[in-house]
């Protein structure tokens, strides 16, 4: 084409898709100079005039993600300190990742602080300034942390900027503010290597997809243990302890008995479906993802150590 608006998989972010005139358009990447569009059904000839449509519902999301990425990680930088360099970055439908300079994992304290700051940029809705400049005025004023998201090429660069925050030479599609983003919701955070920290989050209207299927997954750990999705903390922490318990008894060949390894406290504890699987992780010392399969592994360690009493 000699002219587009629909955007290439670049710089960690997924292409739009769309329609060339009646034709749908299932991929977009840069080959050379060239956006190449990648399209179903009958190829399209030199010389016909075409009219491009981009799905906006998915150009919004990946947008949102793409901004939101930019704010994980200026809060990240706040937080944990100017070391702090994004190491690369993926923006998908469904989510985000960003990957950091960082010396150690992170805490679940941490991770919260993060996510409230990040939060907090989104509530002030700073405008986010996207302009094109000369590479070397660019530099001038910003520094090489321009380039935290890897080099890139010509002598004019495209700044984002989130005005006293977070600034990136970047090409990807962005919000107008921050406040646009909505929502952002940290996944999980996990240690690659020595020196680089994976943060996975989400932002927009895929928050409120996450949150649904953590009330599904709250529910089935609730079944597991025999409760209400409000009692699964207080059922969980027992389990955890008479697990302990049992283990040690075992250990000193004095099992404990049936009934000491009966499940019976039922407390209720306040807060959403998500707060609560926070609280039922940070019981076990485990993360939200991996409650499910700890709980399920304490259950079947119980019910083996039952038939040894």
């Amino acid at each position: 084409l000699d002219r587009t608006a629909f955007y290439p998989t670049s710089g960690g972010q997924l292409h739009d898709i769309g329609t060339l005139g009646d034709r749908e358009v299932v991929d977009v990447f840069k080959q050379g100079p060239h956006v190449v569009h990648v399209v179903k059904g009958n190829n399209i000839k030199e010389g016909d005039k075409v009219k491009g449509r981009v799905d906006e519902v998915r150009r919004l999301q990946l947008a949102i993600h793409h901004t939101a990425t930019h704010i994980v990680n200026g809060a990240a930088k706040k937080l944990l300190g100017r070391h702090v360099w994004q190491a690369g970055a993926a923006k998908t439908m469904d989510k985000s990742r960003l990957d950091i300079t960082h010396y150690d994992s992170l805490s679940q304290k941490e991770m919260d602080a993060i996510e409230k700051e990040a939060n907090e940029i989104v509530k002030q809705d700073i405008k986010v300034n996207k302009s094109i400049m000369q590479r070397k005025k660019a530099e001038e004023k910003y520094g090489f942390v321009l380039y935290q998201g890897g080099a890139v090429p010509g002598r004019t660069v495209r700044v984002v900027e989130i005005p006293d925050f977070d600034v990136e030479a970047c090409g990807g599609t962005h919000l107008d503010s921050t406040g646009e983003v909505g929502e952002i919701k940290l996944l999980k955070s996990s240690k690659l290597q020595d020196g680089i920290v994976r943060l996975e989050f989400v932002a927009g209207n895929a928050v409120a997809k996450v949150e649904k299927q953590e009330t599904a997954k709250l529910s089935e750990i609730a079944k597991l243990l025999g409760v209400k999705n409000n009692q699964v903390p207080s059922r969980a922490e027992e389990l955890f302890a008479v697990w302990k318990k049992a283990k040690k008894a075992l250990k000193k060949k004095a099992p404990l008995s049936a009934e000491e390894l009966k499940l019976t406290v039922v407390s209720e504890a306040s807060g959403t479906d998500d707060e609560i699987l926070e609280k039922t992780a940070q019981i076990l010392k485990t993360q939200p993802q991996h409650v499910e399969n700890t709980i399920k592994r304490f259950l079947k360690e119980l019910e083996e150590m039952k038939k040894q009493t």
